[in-house]
């Protein structure tokens, strides 16, 4: 039957007769010493306790049964962990299957350090019959990942893109097709949550389907996993049809795509279309945001006005999703001049009357202008850039002083002309366009 499952209590030492092995769209093996030293210290602190105590409890383990073996879906990292010590402490392998590279490279690294300084586990007792574990064994792969999904068990928890990396990566059935997605994600790794978070919002900041609950930066990581989870698992199609929403431009038979084949707020279905919809975003963010892509004026701007967080952080974060709602409805062409005008009319909140800038500020300009949806539903770039050309902004200079003060001076020295008091925002718009001609 597809859907069995199987719950027992069983030792480490059980466990690690079943032939296992880990999927490759598992993440890989990634603990830490101060994970390691934490769960040596628990088992050390369980073994010199005087009383009737009962076995060391790992924590629960959540496997599917295919026809090779058994997939580790949860566990992993205590299972590898416990596999290291008892190598350094007396030799003995067991019959676990890896395959990702990184997984190999922190294995060494901690066994190496481990067995390089024996003394922080020499008195560490190690009786794999004497550790026990909940097992939970399911023939259902989707029923294994619901478990997978909703435990917490010790060590580093997942994150919502650690999540739906395995989600995702799964619903992927050719094998090469699956590993070579596996290394794709993998090599855009660092940015993926960045941009994860970035696309929900954006989705969420919807003027016609409103959120009531939207995350803001003090939304932990717990919050973030349920919010993507949610977005990009639950409310996903299950076909694997790898389907673009692009706007196409048609004039005398030709079809021209604005931009990339995806979406910012199209509808996804699981698998390769919801990994190909975040990594084409994610190589949209790092052209966009990464100091080594950036090149000429845009490089120099992004250097001495925009990366400079002082009294703007706020401000820069909703600069970028509006940024990123640019590239997704009009491509890279014009992103110099649109983010030096878009600058201008986000940014002018550094100048409003206010002393500090709070991010429900920011927001409300946002909800108020609906700017990321004016981006997201033009048909020309010509007419975005018209919007943003004629808004009067809530500028507000007399007696600067703090941050308000340094941000006008930054302002000036960078456009390296002169920008009044009394004519910012004309003066600026002159200052824009007089260092676009020079580009």
């Amino acid at each position: 039957m597809n859907n069995s499952i199987e719950v027992s209590s069983i030792s480490l030492m059980e466990l690690l007769q079943y032939n296992l092995k880990i999927p490759e769209y598992q993440r890989p093996y990634v603990w830490t010493k101060y994970n390691i030293n934490k769960l040596i210290h628990q088992i050390s602190e369980h073994n010199n306790r005087k009383d009737d105590k009962p076995n060391f409890y790992l924590g629960s383990i959540v496997l599917h049964k295919d026809d090779d073996g058994y997939n580790i879906i949860d566990g992993q990292q205590r299972i590898t962990t416990m596999q290291i010590l008892e190598k350094i402490k007396s030799n003995v392998d067991f019959n676990v299957t890896y395959s990702h590279p990184i997984t190999f490279k922190h294995i060494k690294e901690n066994f190496d350090h481990y067995n390089s300084n024996q003394g922080t586990i020499e008195n560490l007792e190690l009786n794999f019959s004497k550790l026990n574990v909940t097992l939970v064994i399911t023939n259902s792969e989707d029923m294994a990942y619901n478990f997978f999904e909703t435990l917490n068990t010790g060590g580093i928890r997942l994150g919502g893109t650690d999540i739906l990396k395995a989600h995702h990566l799964r619903s992927v059935k050719e094998k090469d097709e699956r590993n070579s997605f596996a290394k794709e994600w993998e090599s855009k790794q660092k940015n993926l949550e960045t941009v994860n978070r970035m696309l929900s919002l954006i989705r969420r900041m919807d003027y016609l389907n409103r959120h009531k609950n939207l995350p803001d930066k003090n939304t932990d990581i717990s919050g973030w996993k349920n919010i993507l989870t949610t977005d990009f698992a639950e409310k996903v199609k299950k076909e694997n049809r790898d389907i673009g929403y692009s706007f196409v431009e048609i004039e005398e038979n030709t079809h021209k795509i604005t931009a990339d084949k995806y979406a910012i707020r199209q509808p996804l279905n699981e698998g390769v279309n919801y990994i190909n919809y975040l990594l084409s975003f994610t190589d949209d963010y790092n052209f966009l945001f990464l100091e080594e892509n950036q090149k000429g004026k845009y490089a120099e701007f992004n250097s001495k006005i925009i990366n400079i967080i002082d009294g703007t952080i706020d401000l820069r974060s909703y600069y970028k999703l509006a940024l990123l709602s640019f590239v997704d409805r009009f491509g890279r062409k014009n992103v110099l001049e649109f983010s030096l005008y878009l600058f201008r009319f986000i940014y002018s909140l550094r100048l409003s009357d206010k002393s500090r800038i709070y991010e429900a500020t920011v927001r409300n300009f946002i909800d108020e202008t609906k700017i990321l949806d004016r981006i997201l539903n033009a048909f020309t770039y010509e007419e975005v850039l018209f919007y943003l050309k004629k808004q009067k902004l809530p500028i507000q200079t007399k007696d600067l002083t703090g941050v308000r003060e340094r941000f006008f001076y930054r302002v000036n020295a960078f456009f390296n002309e002169p920008i009044s008091k009394e004519n910012f925002d004309s003066d600026l718009k002159k200052a824009i366009e007089n260092y676009l001609k020079n580009d």
